[in-house]
C-alpha cells in the first residue's frame, strides 16, 4: 500500500475525547486547530481531515530516516494514533504543525534507537546538483548519501530534513526542537558541510 492511497482506519482510534478547556470559544483557530477542537468533542470526521492533510508530509519525513516504505507508513499511522490520544492536552497557542512533528520526531528517535537501522536510500534534493560521476551509478551515489546522513547527529539530521524537505523556517524548527534559532542554523550549516565534504571526497 502506497501513502498516496493509504487510508488509516478510524476504528484504530477507539476512544472518545471530551471537550478541551484549552479552547476559548472566541479564539480564532486555524483549520487544523479547528479540527483538533472538533476531535476533542468526538468528531471522527475531523480526524479523517487531519489524516488526509498531513499523511504525505509525515510519510515523507519518516522515509528519509527509515529503511523502507512499510516502516515509514507504520510510524505515520502511529503518529496519528498518538495525536488522537493526546488531543485533549493540546494547547491552541502552539502551532499545530509544530505539535504534530514533535510527536513524529519523538517516535522516530525511539524507533531509530530501537532498531538502529540505516536511513532510507533517498536522495536529498538539496544535494542533487552533485550528480553522478563517471563510473558511478545513481544507486551508488544515493548509498553514499544515505550512509553519511546516518552519521549526522540526530539534531543535525532532523533540523536539516525539516528545513529542506518540509521547508520550515528556522524559528519553527527551533520551536519544535526546543532550541535557539542560532543553534538550529549552526546544526544545519554543519550538516550541509559534512554531507558536502563526504560527497566531494567520494568524487575524488
Amino acid at each position: 500500500m502506497s501513502i498516496a492511497t493509504a487510508t488509516f482506519s478510524i476504528k484504530d482510534f477507539r476512544f472518545r475525547m471530551n471537550e478541551s478547556s484549552a479552547f476559548d470559544k472566541d479564539q480564532k483557530l486555524s483549520a487544523d486547530q479547528e479540527c483538533v477542537r472538533r476531535l476533542a468533542l468526538g468528531d471522527v470526521q475531523a480526524m479523517e481531515e487531519l489524516i488526509l492533510r498531513w499523511k504525505r508530509p509525515l510519510f515523507a519525513f519518516f522515509l528519509r530516516s527509515l529503511p523502507n516504505f512499510a516502516d515509514a507508513e507504520d510510524l505515520t499511522q502511529k503518529t496519528f494514533v498518538r495525536l488522537y490520544g493526546s488531543v485533549s492536552r493540546y494547547q491552541p497557542k502552539a502551532k499545530f504543525s509544530t505539535w504534530l512533528f514533535t510527536i513524529a520526531r519523538n517516535l522516530l528517535i525511539d524507533e531509530l534507537k530501537r532498531r538502529k537501522r540505516r536511513p532510507q536510500e533517498v536522495e536529498l534534493e538539496d544535494f542533487s546538483s552533485f550528480g553522478s560521476t563517471e563510473g558511478t551509478t545513481k544507486r551508488e551515489w544515493e548509498e553514499v548519501l544515505s550512509v553519511e546522513i546516518e552519521k549526522l547527529p540526530e539534531n543535525h539530521r532532523s533540523a536539516l530534513l525539516l528545513r529542506i524537505q518540509q521547508e520550515w523556517s528556522y524559528r519553527e524548527i527551533a520551536d519544535l526542537m526546543n532550541a535557539s534559532e542560532s543553534s538550529v542554523k549552526t546544526w544545519i550549516h554543519r550538516a550541509r558541510l559534512a554531507l558536502r565534504q563526504a560527497l566531494n571526497d567520494f568524487r575524488k
